[in-house]
């Protein structure tokens, strides 16, 4: 009797466990870049206790995560800053929320070929990305960099029809965010979006965007966020998920682990 209770009682352990197993709910978290690798992992490792399971899809293109959200594809994103969010909201009648605002990450000058920003020669190629939000940016950062002026306007974003000096004839690239890293060897400088330029050894930084000398308004712009449909907003996991990786990745700011960022309280 008591052997056949004791495999009763086991069948049952087996059939908990894989039930267990079976229920783990998978959360989808598009992204962009690996440098908050170890940190996606620490939040993992957290929410296992509780039967979840983070499943980080790596995207290379700006122009897909929301949409990948807004359709269901994924559960959240991490990658944009937001004035990225507010114009794809608007533009395309987006149902997305903010969970958090996390950290500002900057936008440097790079290049293969020099070491100062005061080397660039007439007529050199500047790669900047393509998309209006981040075009805008670079085209700021390199009148920051005392390389161009632009116009001053009312419209929210940038383009090149703005630029109102250009004294050394500069050929601004825009071409893919994605792509701007591999294509640096046929340029002598680029802008190119922290996400994309987790690995720069091979590279000069050769102006310093100091994201600390932002205006209020230049701050709240630029701010990175993690993003969920509006109707998951209150939703317990995805407050944990975005919580836990704003305090994490604020301990990795502190720490000196991710240089240039800075802390969004």
């Amino acid at each position: 009797m008591m052997k056949k209770f004791f495999m009763f009682f086991l069948l049952i352990n087996i059939s908990y466990s894989c039930s267990g197993k079976d229920n783990v709910e998978i959360i989808k978290i598009g992204h962009i870049g690996e440098f908050d690798y170890d940190i996606w992992n620490q939040i993992d490792e957290e929410i296992k206790r509780d039967n979840y399971k983070l499943d980080i899809v790596y995207f290379n293109d700006y122009e897909l995560l929301n949409k990948a959200l807004n359709d269901g594809d994924i559960d959240l994103n991490a990658f944009q800053n937001y004035i990225y969010f507010a114009n794809e909201t608007n533009e395309h009648n987006y149902k997305l929320s903010i969970l958090e605002k996390t950290f500002i990450a900057p936008m440097h000058i790079y290049s293969k070929n020099f070491t100062n920003i005061n080397q660039i020669q007439s007529n050199a190629k500047i790669a900047v990305p393509i998309d209006k939000v981040n075009l805008s940016r670079a085209l700021q950062i390199l009148e920051m960099a005392s390389l161009i002026k632009l116009e001053r306007y009312n419209n929210n974003f940038y383009s090149l029809s703005n630029i109102s000096e250009n004294n050394l004839n500069l050929e601004i690239i825009p071409m893919e965010a994605s792509t701007i890293y591999y294509n640096m060897d046929k340029t002598d400088a680029a802008i190119i979006n922290y996400g994309f330029i987790s690995d720069y050894q091979n590279y000069n930084i050769i102006y310093y965007d100091d994201v600390k000398k932002y205006s209020p308004q230049g701050q709240k712009s630029y701010v990175n966020l993690i993003v969920c449909r509006e109707k998951d907003k209150d939703y317990n996991i995805y407050n944990f998920i975005a919580v836990s990786y704003k305090h994490k990745i604020k301990t990795y700011i502190e720490e000196n682990k991710l240089k240039g960022l800075i802390v969004i309280d």
